[in-house]
C-alpha cells in the first residue's frame, strides 16, 4: 500500500493553540466572574440583616457556593471529550485539570456551609421540613467529598476499576442534580429572574453534554472495528489489531491514543485508553500493542478474531508533527511508552523524513523489547535515526545496563543541541524524573513533550 502523507493542517500551530486557549480561558473567566456578581447584584432578604463580620461570613459563603456550582459546569464540559478542545489543550492535561477542578469543588463545598453557619454564630439548622434545602445541600457535600476521595485515591480504597467508574458516573449525576435543586429552593436570591434563568440556562447546557456523553456510549455508529489479529510483541505484551467495519478509517496524527472497549465472550466490555501504534501513513487498518499489567490487561490476548471493538478517538497532542519540523528530535521511552514513538517512527520512515532522531530507551530485559525486529529494520529505513537500548536487569550484551537517571542521561545525550524536541513517555515516576532531568541538563521547557499514562 501507498503511504499516506498527513497534512499539517490536521494540527494546530503552537502559537494558534496559545490564541485558542487564550480565548477559552477568557469566556470561562468571564462565566466565573459573572457568576460571582449574583450574590452582590440580587442579595436575599437574610443578608439584608447582617452586619460586620457576620456579614462577611454570609456573603463569602454564598460566593464560595456559586463559585462551586459554576466549576461544576466545567467538569462536565471538560469530560464531554470536545475534539476542538483536545486540538487546543490536548486530552491529558484536561483531564489533569478535570482532578484538579474536582478538588477545587470539593474544597469549596466544604468551606460553603462552614461560613454560613458562622454567620450565625454556629447555630445549627432545626431538623425541620423548612430547612430541607439546607439538608440537601448537605447531601450533595457528601456526595461530592466521596466522588473527589473515590476518583483520586482509588487504589486506597481497593475499589476496582470498573465498580469505581460506573459510581463515579452514576454519583456524579445525582450529585448535580441535588445541587441545581438546592441552588434553586435555598435562597431568595434564586428566585430573580436573571439568577433563575442562568440556572436553567446551565442546567440545560449540562444536560445536553451528559445525554452526548450517554448517546456516544450506547450508540457508537461508525466507531465500530473488528479484530483482525492478536499476537504476541514482546514479554507480556500484545499487538491487537483491528481494520475498520464498513469502510470507515480513523484518521490520526502520529502518537495520538483512542479508547477501546472490546466487545468479547472472554474480555470486560470495560473503556480504556491506549496509544495508536500504527502509522496514520497506512490507515487501512490500526495497530494497539497492550503489555499485561492489571486484571483488565491481562486478558487482553484471549481477544479473538473477527470480535468487535468500539474505538472513540483520536485524541492527544503527543506527536512529532506539533513541533518544529527542522529541530532534532531526541525520544525517551521506559517500556510500553515505545507505543506514542512507534507510531511516530513508522510514520517518519514512510515519509523519508530527514531529521537526526534519536531513541533512549529503557526496559527490564532484552525481552521486554516490543517488535525488536522492526527496530532494528527502522535503523535502516530512517538514514539518521539512533537507538541506544537502557537495560535495567542486566544479562549479557546490552547497550547500556543499569537505571536510566540524570548523569547516565546527560552522558547519552553529549553533542545533541538542546533546542532539539525532546519527547517522554514512560510509567509516572520515571516520567516525573527524566522531565525534570532534560530541563536540568539544559533543553527548553517548551521543546519537553510529554505523554502521561494516568487518564
Amino acid at each position: 500500500m501507498t503511504a499516506k502523507r498527513m497534512d499539517s493542517a490536521a494540527v494546530f500551530t503552537l502559537r494558534i493553540r496559545i490564541a485558542l486557549g487564550g480565548v477559552c480561558i477568557f469566556l470561562a473567566s468571564l462565566f466565573i466572574a459573572g457568576a460571582l456578581t449574583i450574590p452582590f447584584l440580587f442579595e436575599s432578604p437574610s443578608i439584608l440583616y447582617k452586619f460586620g463580620i457576620e456579614k462577611t461570613f454570609l456573603r463569602s459563603g454564598k460566593v464560595l457556593g456559586v463559585t462551586a456550582a459554576a466549576l461544576v459546569c466545567f467538569q462536565v464540559l471538560l469530560v464531554s471529550r470536545l475534539k476542538f478542545l483536545d486540538r487546543i489543550f490536548s486530552l491529558n492535561r484536561i483531564v489533569t485539570f478535570h482532578r484538579m477542578n474536582g478538588i477545587a469543588i470539593a474544597f469549596l463545598a466544604l468551606v460553603h456551609p462552614i461560613l454560613i453557619i458562622a454567620a450565625d454564630n454556629f447555630t445549627i439548622f432545626p431538623f425541620v421540613k423548612r430547612y430541607w434545602p439546607e439538608f440537601l445541600g448537605l447531601g450533595v457535600l457528601i456526595f461530592s467529598l466521596v466522588i473527589t476521595a473515590t476518583a483520586n485515591w482509588r487504589l486506597m480504597f481497593n475499589f476496582a476499576y470498573d465498580k469505581w467508574l460506573r459510581f463515579h458516573r452514576l454519583g456524579t449525576l445525582v450529585a448535580i442534580a441535588l445541587m441545581i435543586i438546592h441552588i434553586l429552593f435555598v435562597s431568595e436570591t434564586f428566585k430573580s429572574d436573571h439568577p433563575r434563568t442562568l440556572v436553567f440556562v446551565s442546567a440545560g447546557i449540562i444536560l445536553m453534554l451528559i445525554s452526548r456523553l450517554w448517546y456516544r456510549r450506547f450508540f457508537p455508529g461508525k466507531r465500530r472495528f473488528v479484530v483482525s489479529n492478536v499476537k504476541p510483541a514482546g514479554k507480556d505484551a500484545y499487538s491487537v489489531d483491528v481494520r475498520p467495519h464498513g469502510g470507515q478509517i480513523l484518521d490520526h496524527i502520529p502518537g495520538q491514543f483512542a479508547f477501546i472497549t472490546p466487545v468479547s465472550a472472554n474480555v470486560p466490555k470495560e473503556e480504556h485508553p491506549f496509544t495508536i501504534s500504527s502509522t496514520p501513513s497506512r490507515p487501512d487498518a490500526l495497530q494497539f500493542v497492550i503489555r499485561s499489567l492489571g486484571d483488565w490487561t491481562s486478558k487482553i490476548n484471549r481477544l479473538k478474531t473477527g470480535e468487535t471493538m468500539f474505538i472513540d478517538g483520536p485524541y492527544g497532542l503527543f506527536s512529532h508533527m506539533v513541533s518544529s519540523e527542522n529541530e532534532h528530535i531526541i525520544m525517551i521511552a521506559g517500556g510500553i511508552g515505545i507505543t506514542p514513538m512507534l507510531s511516530m517512527l513508522r510514520y517518519m520512515a514512510d515519509v523519508d523524513d530527514p531529521r537526526r532522531i534519536l531513541l533512549i530507551w529503557s526496559n527490564k530485559t532484552k525481552e521486554h523489547i516490543v517488535f525488536p525486529e522492526e527496530f532494528r529494520n527502522l535503523k535502516h529505513r530512517l538514514q539518521n535515526f539512533h537507538i541506544i537500548h537502557v537495560i535495567t536487569r542486566a544479562s549479557g550484551d546490552e547497550n547500556e545496563i543499569g537505571r536510566l537517571d540524570q548523569t547516565r542521561l546527560e552522558t547519552l545525550l553529549k553533542g545533541w543541541r538542546r533546542k532539539s524536541n525532546v519527547f517522554i513517555c514512560c510509567p509516572f515516576e520515571m516520567m516525573k524524573e527524566m522531565t525534570r532531568a532534560v530541563k536540568k541538563i539544559g533543553f527548553s521547557s517548551a521543546r519537553v513533550y510529554k505523554e502521561e499514562f494516568k487518564l
